[in-house]
């Protein structure tokens, strides 16, 4: 399994390159509300090779421009898919059962048209750190039977909130935007998620909340 996760721990290396020219790609984020720490832009960019409707794959870049202070964050929470009703935020087993779809469609398509192998590797990544976290707690057991699967995004985050490091572990792996992370200074970080949306649906921005570290709290509104 350690051998696995540093695998896993590699790939993410692998996509985060694949997908960026430079180290905050994307559209910024606009601050609408809180405090938001100086000198820490946010970025967020779809990554189309591993975006397939209804499906949406996004990279969020943290940086850190200051010379001295590491920015901690304690936790993320998404609060609007494009203003979307019915579209929700892709965690747990369904998380891997997306990346067992993206897996074959993308090797079909390497194959037809003689792709590079970069996208299957996020597929492979995304899946494996899903399916090998440990735990199998009633929130994880109940979004696998399907109890949650359309719920809205406010009361996911609820029970998110609750949810233990077990819980943690087996519904979003290391490198999901909803998990805590530090950003060095001088350094960017970033983190992923996938979104779903209803038929004919798209979303063009995501609106989160950020709760840092050090007390503070911002609310933002990106375009996607």
């Amino acid at each position: 399994m350690k051998k696995l996760m540093k695998m896993t721990s590699a790939l993410i290396v692998v996509l985060t390159l694949a997908s960026c020219a430079s180290y905050n790609p994307g559209n910024y984020a606009d601050i609408k509300g809180g405090e938001h720490p100086q000198n820490l832009p946010i970025n967020a960019k779809v990554y189309d090779q591993l975006s397939e409707s209804p499906f949406t794959y996004v990279n969020f870049t943290f940086g850190n421009k200051s010379a001295d202070t590491w920015y901690r964050v304690k936790r993320i929470r998404v609060t609007s898919i494009g203003g979307i009703k019915g579209a929700r935020l892709v965690v747990g087993p369904d998380l891997k059962f997306w990346a067992q779809g993206m897996e074959r469609k993308t090797k079909i398509d390497a194959h037809n048209r003689a792709m590079v192998f970069g996208a299957i590797q996020g597929a492979l990544l995304v899946g494996a750190a899903a399916s090998g976290a440990s735990g199998k707690t009633d929130l994880a057991v109940g979004m696998a039977a399907g109890s949650m699967a359309y719920t809205s995004i406010e009361a996911f985050n609820q029970a998110f909130n609750k949810a233990d490091m077990k819980e943690l572990n087996a519904l979003v792996p290391e490198g999901h935007l909803y998990r805590p992370f530090s950003i060095p200074r001088n350094l960017y970080i970033t983190r992923w998620a996938v979104f779903e949306t209803p038929a004919k649906k798209k979303a063009k921005y995501i609106e989160f909340e950020v709760e840092y570290l050090s007390g503070k709290k911002a609310s933002y509104k990106v375009n996607i």
